[in-house]
């Protein structure tokens, strides 16, 4: 009794398929595509103001923190912008991204970095950029390296007799599987890629705080450093609180007695968009689509684990 023998279960089926692609469609116009749509900037009316970004959690985006940043390179009341980092690293590309739009945006405007308890790895990549950092005593910060993780079931499948077949258009097609063993060849080409982006990550830091490359390179062995070590070799410049990084962006910036600080606020979804939401989630996620919302990555900076 096949579906084709039913007008009634085959347009349920189709009008099923068109609410599914329409739904998606509607994410997508929702919370893809409206770059205004995540924050609103609370303010004052003063002048002299200095913008807010915060940096926390593991880093598998730039598109928020860069929106805001051209937000207040654009308000020609805000003299300066502090950077709160409370984050172990995360993704390379995002934080590649960040670092460069700083690196721009203190060409007009100063930057400053307050790090938190934490501000290791990309998190630290991205600090560099600021033209003063300043951290706790006990702040964790530094780990300047690059790690590639790749899980291998090789020899569990092949204790319990299960192998995996490949049909490959050239030798480093399955380079990484978890289903077989990396060859000396494929893991001689990944180290490549992974040294070539820890070269990367020592020039940006070297760029950032104008040392030399040579000189960041005796410290980036992906060691983890105190604030206070931090400060003794030259990876921050100052230690104190937000306070002491607000009296820095001031006298950076020239700004004469008190400023006003701009928080950005995120906003909440109304009810029709967390609807929406909630509804595409579930439909793609029944269609064994759940991996269409997550954003994979296997190359990081830092020495810690992350999972993406």
């Amino acid at each position: 009794m096949g579906i084709n023998k039913h007008p009634f279960l085959s347009g349920l089926f189709f009008l099923a398929v068109f609410v599914g692609i329409f739904a998606i469609f509607i994410y997508f116009i929702l919370f893809k595509f409206n770059a205004k749509s995540n924050y609103e900037v609370v303010r004052g009316s003063s002048n002299n103001a200095i913008g807010i970004i915060d940096l926390t959690g593991t880093i598998t985006s730039s598109s928020g923190f860069i929106r805001l940043l051209e937000h207040y390179k654009h308000d020609p009341d805000v003299k300066a912008v502090i950077v709160r980092v409370n984050s172990p690293g995360g993704e390379v590309a995002p934080s590649q991204a960040i670092y460069e739009q700083l690196m721009k945006f203190r060409k007009q405007k100063k930057v400053v970095v307050s790090m938190d308890s934490v501000a290791a790895s990309g998190a630290y990549y991205i600090s560099s950029a600021a033209d003063e950092i300043i951290a706790e005593p006990g702040t964790l910060t530094g780990s300047i390296g690059v790690i590639m993780e790749m899980p291998n079931f090789y020899k569990l499948m092949k204790k319990v007799g299960v192998s995996y077949n490949y049909i490959v258009s050239g030798p480093y097609k399955d380079i990484g599987t978890p289903f077989k063993e990396m060859t000396p060849m494929q893991r001689k080409k990944l180290q490549g890629v992974v040294m070539n982006v820890y070269g990367q990550f020592v020039s940006a830091v070297a760029k950032g705080r104008n040392l030399k490359v040579s000189y960041v390179k005796k410290l980036a062995n992906g060691m983890v450093y105190s604030g206070q070590q931090a400060l003794k070799y030259h990876l921050v410049d100052k230690l104190g609180d937000f306070q002491d990084a607000v009296k820095a962006a001031q006298k950076l910036a020239g700004i004469k007695g008190s400023a006003t600080l701009i928080y950005p606020v995120k906003k909440q979804p109304n009810l029709f968009q967390s609807f929406i939401k909630r509804a595409v989630k579930s439909f793609v996620g029944s269609i064994g689509g759940s991996a269409f919302f997550k954003n994979p990555a296997f190359v990081s900076y830092g020495s810690a684990r992350l999972d993406f």
